[in-house]
C-alpha cells in the first residue's frame, strides 16, 4: 500500500447521475494527482459510457467511493471490499429528501467521512451522524454553444422559429419526484392545446423498468399536439445539442439532491424555470432563474424510497405557467436570466473551482485508517455469503435533522 496513494471508485461507465459525478471527479483527480487510480464498478443494464479506467493493483491509502449506501451494503453489487480494509475511506453520497433513510445508517461505519453535492443533502446526512460531512458540488463545465438551428437540425426538432421548452428526466429517479406531469399541466395551462404556439420537448430514459409510468406520461402528453417525447440514452454530443436547441428549461421537481440537469441548462445559457426548493437552491436565485412557488407536502407510501416521515415541495402550477408565459413574452428579460445563469454556474462549478475544493478537502481529511478495518472485514464476509458474520452497526446515528420546510415558500420573481 503506497503511503500517499489515492483511488476513486464508482459507476464510471454508467449513464446515471452518480456515474456522471464520478467521471467529473475522476478527471479532476487525474489532473491534480497523476498517480491516482480510477476504478469502474459495473451497473448491469446501464453501462456503455466510454471512459478510461485503471486495473486493480495495490491498495490505496485513501479511497473516494462514489457510491450510495445501498450499493455499499447490498450483496448484489460487486465491490472489492478487501481493498478497503485498513485504509481511509471517503464516501461520496447523494440524497434527495430532508432526512437520511434509516436503512442507510449502517454505511456510516464503512467510511471515515462523507462528501455530498449540496447543502440540502449535507443537512440530511449531518442529522444522522457525528462524522464529518463536507460539500463538494458537481462539475458543470462551460462549452462552446452550437447554433440553435444546427442543433435542431441534428435532432430533427424543426426550424428555429418555434419556442421550445425542454424538460429532462430519468424514470429511475421516479415520476413523482421529477414531476414531468406537472410540467405538462403547467404548459397546457399556459398555452392551451391548439396546433399553434410554443412546444414542449420532454427527453427521458430508463422507462424499461417503469412501463406503467411511461404509459401515464404518454397519455398526458397526447392531450396536446405540441408536446414531443424523446426517449432513450443520448450521447454526450446529442445531449449538448438538445440543450442548445431549446429556448428555456423547465424542472418542476418536488425535490433534488443537486439538480444537475438544471445546472447543465444554465451553463448552456438557457433561462430556467424551476421549483425554488432543495439542492438547486445552492445556485438558483431570483437573479438567474424563474423560481416557482411551492408548498410543503408529506410523502405518501410509494412516493419515494425512504418516504416515511419526509416532506417535499409541491410546485404551484399556476405560478409555473405564468413563468412559462413570461419566458415567451419577454425574451430579452429571459435572455438576461440565461446569461447570468451561465456566468454563475461557470464560476461556481467550473473544473478549476471544483478541483480547488476537492484538493482542499483532501488536505483537510483525516487519515486514521482505523474506523473501518473490522467493519469492512465483516461486510466482506457477509457479501461472500457468510450468514454467520455480524452485520455492521452504524453506532453513530443521532436522529434525523429538523425538517426545515415550515410553510409555503414563495420567491416572487415575476414582474
Amino acid at each position: 500500500m503506497s503511503a500517499e496513494s489515492i483511488a476513486l471508485w464508482g459507476f464510471l461507465r454508467s449513464q446515471i447521475g452518480i456515474g456522471s459525478s464520478a467521471r467529473g471527479y475522476a478527471r479532476l483527480l487525474r489532473q491534480a494527482m497523476p498517480e491516482a487510480t480510477c476504478h469502474a464498478l459495473s451497473l448491469p443494464g446501464r453501462d456503455g459510457v466510454d471512459f478510461q479506467t485503471d486495473p486493480f493493483r495495490v491498495r490505496a491509502r485513501r479511497n473516494i467511493v462514489v457510491l450510495n449506501p445501498p450499493e455499499l451494503l447490498n450483496r448484489n453489487y460487486y465491490f472489492p471490499t478487501d481493498l478497503m480494509r485498513n485504509t481511509s475511506v471517503i464516501g461520496y453520497w447523494a440524497w434527495e429528501l430532508p432526512h437520511m433513510p434509516q436503512d442507510w445508517l449502517p454505511a456510516f461505519d464503512l467510511v471515515d467521512e462523507v462528501w455530498t453535492c449540496s447543502s440540502f443533502a449535507a443537512r440530511a446526512f449531518q442529522g444522522a451522524t457525528h462524522k464529518k460531512v463536507s460539500i463538494l458540488p458537481h462539475v458543470v463545465e462551460g462549452r462552446p454553444q452550437m447554433e440553435r438551428s444546427a442543433a435542431r437540425h441534428r435532432l430533427g426538432l424543426g426550424e428555429e422559429g418555434d419556442f421550445i421548452f425542454l424538460s429532462v428526466f430519468d424514470f429511475a429517479s421516479t415520476l413523482r419526484r421529477k414531476n414531468p406531469l406537472g410540467v405538462i399541466a403547467a404548459f397546457r395551462q399556459a398555452f392551451g392545446d391548439g396546433p399553434d404556439g410554443p412546444r414542449l420537448v420532454m427527453k427521458y430514459h430508463g422507462a424499461e423498468q417503469f412501463l406503467e409510468d411511461e404509459v401515464t406520461l404518454r397519455a398526458a402528453a397526447a392531450a396536446c399536439p405540441r408536446i414531443h417525447l424523446l426517449s432513450g440514452v443520448f450521447s454526450e454530443p446529442d445531449m449538448k445539442a438538445l440543450f442548445d436547441a431549446a429556448n428555456c428549461f423547465v424542472s418542476l421537481h418536488r425535490s433534488e439532491g443537486f439538480g444537475l440537469n438544471i445546472a447543465e441548462a444554465m451553463v448552456a445559457g438557457l433561462p430556467v424555470i424551476c421549483t425554488g426548493y432543495s439542492g438547486n437552491m445552492d445556485f438558483t436565485t431570483s437573479r438567474n432563474a424563474l423560481l416557482v412557488n411551492w408548498s410543503p407536502v408529506e410523502l405518501r407510501p410509494g412516493d419515494y424510497f425512504g418516504w416515511q416521515g419526509q416532506s417535499w415541495a409541491e410546485p404551484d402550477l399556476f405560478h409555473a405557467s405564468a413563468a412559462m408565459r413570461f419566458a415567451v413574452e419577454h425574451p430579452q428579460d429571459a435572455g438576461k436570466l440565461g446569461a447570468q445563469a451561465r456566468a454563475d454556474v461557470s464560476r461556481l462549478f467550473s473544473p478549476q473551482a471544483i478541483s480547488a475544493q476537492m484538493m482542499a478537502l483532501l488536505r483537510a481529511s483525516e487519515l486514521p485508517a482505523h474506523v473501518n478495518a473490522g467493519v469492512w472485514a465483516r461486510l466482506n464476509a457477509r457479501l461472500r455469503g457468510d450468514q454467520g458474520a455480524s452485520a455492521p452497526r452504524h453506532g453513530s446515528g443521532t436522529g434525523a435533522g429538523q425538517d426545515h420546510m415550515a410553510g409555503p415558500h414563495r420567491p416572487q420573481i415575476l414582474k
